[in-house]
């Protein structure tokens, strides 16, 4: 018996964790739960205990309530099965289980009837041992959450149990993030009852589990924030300011608290040691009862809204007077005060929201950085293939028809591998909402952050090394950039300051552009700070793109004072750094007075890109697609040169400077003369050369292979690429070529 004991906890402890995660609108998970909580039946027969008998088929029958919808709350059946829990470890330690249950068997909408009570030491009327208490009368509901056994340490756990921990954190953390970024749409629109829902349902999720894994301090708080949002989600009342404030203040905790479950994993140290929760608690119910007190009524909205007449209020006020148990708005409707769609409308806000999660599976990352990689192998193989010169002496043509399909199989195959590492860059743009929120607050500063382009896609180690050079740009357009409302007003600007963020797709890159309407450089100070740093001299004549410039130099600063923002001359050189060790670029755009603006140029992905492979002698290079702006053959008179500037070559009526890769790489090359060759223009930020070659080759998708440690700091090449008949061919770099190319003038 003792092993079909262990079975049915097993059974019930997953069933637990299952319950706490469903919704009763889910109606799939709640038909697989169905299932799962019959097949306990062989086994719980076998304990003979009435309990248990008439506790799981009162479980079953108010499951399938909820999933007929004529039942919504599903926390009776969490009390349900933490009492058959209870039940069935009490006979595996071979006690009798005293606790009463009959008001939870009421509660689960199960009849107590005289048979049952003769059977079980129940009395007619007893406790419910779950701690789901019996609903108090209005007057003394409570919104303080039952307590959950304060968390043991972790040598107390099997290796299961701490596995469990850790995939806790690791959800926790992400619930937590969809929840800042949620909190972000609904503090713009604190009606919309799917953003309350989004937001509700992680809270809810991490109240459960914590309370499984008997967290308490996490369990505690994750449902007293949850009871917050449950009143919103009802229509007690309308999220504001202060309330969206205690709401990121708990999720500031939880992270605290969730992050420290791992060190003491590792340490073996209490789970949640140093973490003072009640005083948060104590808030967010106050905080919660303060906003129901403001509650505006049905009546109130409508007026309010327009949609009703203050009289026509008060004439249905004045029956409802006559008839109490009527609502308000049936009577409203009735007495054709108002129509229909509008008291619906008004009452809409007061209904959850429709269920937001798709069916997503989570893989690991470094799986998917693998299946990429050899997804890329497979690419080469292929081109290998195609061109090995025995299948092309070969005139099969059904084996032909065989390599093109096997090339457009692959070629699918490759793009969706690559689909898979592309992620909008809407969550890190979110992100920035609450930094620009924070640091507006804390400078006394009224400032609005309004983006554009959020579902625009890019790799997601892309988007990771994004991040930081974000938050800088940020921080220097909040602390710098946008004026005090005071300054703002006296400039005959709106008091509140914007910045935009926008992304974009533009050729094979994806444009960022922060953009705010602040004050803008100050071109004088600039150039004072470079002249003092030796920089620059004083005669220099500069273009304002120049001037600008100088503030990516380390160390250049022209704040007047340091702030705990910015302002020590840290990190404009490594936010330039960042970009370009992405193979992107970086520009700043300003106006005195007007505001300034970041662009930030970054190719999609950084392992394919689009390229044209060419050849100089026997040596094949890949040029970036997107950097080439036009090929032609020039003519005798196309070629000069110009004294300090070396090889010259005109195109579209303009000198632009010209390279020889032959030259740069000690290559042979077939054309000595630019007239026997062609000519590449390229281009990187504004400036434009034109590369000298033998012959264009054709554009292929290119998968990067790292050239290793004994030649990445080599300048003017990005990587290498494995070429169709097995030779490596070397991907150029224009930002490095351009620089490499100064010390190569004629």
């Amino acid at each position: 018996m003792g092993n079909n004991i262990n079975r049915l906890l097993e059974a019930l402890d997953k069933i637990a964790l299952n319950v706490v995660m469903v919704e009763h609108d889910d109606i799939p998970a709640m038909g697989e739960l169905l299932n799962e909580i019959v097949a306990l039946d062989p086994l719980a027969k076998e304990l003979n205990d009435p309990k248990v008998d008439k506790l799981l088929i009162a479980v079953g029958g108010y499951t399938q309530a909820l999933i007929l919808d004529e039942a919504d709350d599903v926390k009776p059946l969490e009390g349900g099965i933490t009492t058959l829990q209870e039940i069935c470890r009490a006979h595996d330690k071979g006690e009798v289980f005293k606790g009463n249950i009959t008001t939870l068997l009421k509660s689960l909408h199960a009849t107590v009837d005289e048979e049952f009570l003769a059977g079980t030491d129940e009395e007619p009327e007893g406790v419910d041992v779950t701690g789901l208490q019996p609903d108090p009368p209005e007057e003394i509901k409570t919104s303080v959450p039952a307590e959950v056994p304060a968390s043991k340490p972790t040598q107390e756990y099997s290796e299961e149990d701490v596995q469990i921990l850790r995939d806790f954190v690791i959800e926790s953390l992400d619930n937590l993030e969809s929840i800042e970024i949620n909190l972000v749409d609904l503090e713009q629109d604190p009606t919309n009852s799917e953003t309350i829902n989004a937001i509700f349902r992680p809270f809810h999720t991490i109240k459960g589990v914590s309370g499984f894994l008997s967290l308490g301090k996490i369990n505690r708080l994750s449902h007293s924030t949850e009871n917050l949002l449950d009143s919103a989600r009802q229509g007690d009342f309308l999220l504001s300011d202060e309330i969206v404030d205690v709401i990121l203040e708990s999720v500031d905790m939880l992270k605290k608290a969730i992050n420290g479950l791992e060190r003491a994993i590792i340490s073996g140290s209490d789970l949640e040691a140093g973490i003072e929760v009640d005083s948060l608690i104590a808030r967010i119910n106050q905080t919660g009862e303060l906003a129901k007190s403001d509650k505006m009524p049905l009546g109130e909205r409508l007026v309010e809204k327009g949609k009703i007449r203050p009289e026509d209020l008060q004439i249905g006020l004045n029956i409802q007077k006559g008839k109490p148990e009527q609502k308000l708005g049936r009577i409203l409707v009735e007495q054709k005060l108002s129509e229909p769609k509008e008291v619906i409308g008004a009452l809409r806000d007061q209904k959850r929201g429709k269920r937001l999660t798709d069916m997503q599976v989570k893989v690991d990352t470094d799986k998917l950085d693998n299946l990429v990689d050899q997804t890329g192998e497979m690419v080469i193989a292929q081109a290998m293939l195609r061109q090995n010169s025995l299948i092309q002496s070969l005139n099969n043509q059904q084996l032909f028809q065989n390599l093109n399909q096997l090339t457009q199989i692959v070629s699918g195959l490759q793009k969706t591998a690559m689909s898979m590492r592309m992620v909008p860059i809407k969550n890190t743009f979110q992100k920035m909402v609450r930094l620009v929120r924070d640091l507006a607050r804390s400078a006394g500063k009224d400032v609005a952050l309004e983006m554009f382009g959020e579902e625009t896609e890019i790799d997601r180690n892309v988007v990771e090394e994004l991040y930081e050079p974000m938050v800088h740009m940020i921080r220097n357009a909040c602390d710098h950039g946008i004026e005090l409302p005071a300054e703002r007003k006296a400039a005959g600007k709106n008091p509140k300051g914007t910045i935009q963020l926008r992304a974009f797709h533009k050729g094979g890159n994806i444009v960022i552009e922060i953009e705010d309407d602040g004050k803008g450089l100050n071109k004088k100070r600039i150039i004072d700070k470079a002249i003092s740093t030796g920089l620059i001299t004083g005669n220099q004549e500069l273009t304002d793109k120049e001037i600008f410039n100088l503030i990516w130099h380390p160390g250049f600063s022209t704040a007047k004072e340091i702030t705990d923002v910015s302002g020590r001359g840290v990190g404009m050189d490594v936010v330039r750094s960042a970009i370009e060790k992405l193979r992107g670029h970086i520009d700043l755009y300003s106006e005195t007075g007007k505001g300034s603006t970041v662009v930030i140029s970054l190719p999609l992905t950084l392992a394919i890109i689009e390229g044209m492979l060419v050849r100089v002698g026997k040596e094949r290079y890949i040029v970036p697609t997107m950097a080439i702006l036009e090929s032609f053959k020039p003519k005798k008179d196309d070629y000069h040169t110009v004294t300090g500037k070396g090889e010259m070559v005109m195109a579209r009526g303009q000198l632009i400077p010209m390279l020889r890769l032959s030259k740069m790489f000690n290559v042979k090359a077939d054309s000595e003369n630019p007239e026997d060759g062609l000519i590449v223009v390229v281009e990187n930020k504004d400036e434009r050369r034109g590369l000298l070659l033998d012959e264009l080759l054709g554009q292929e998708e290119i998968v990067i292979k790292s050239l290793g440690s004994a030649l990445k700091s080599v300048k003017g090449l990005a990587g290498g690429a494995i070429l169709g008949d097995g030779l490596v061919g070397l991907i150029l770099d224009m930002a490095g070529l351009f620089e490499v190319a100064m010390n190569f003038k004629k």
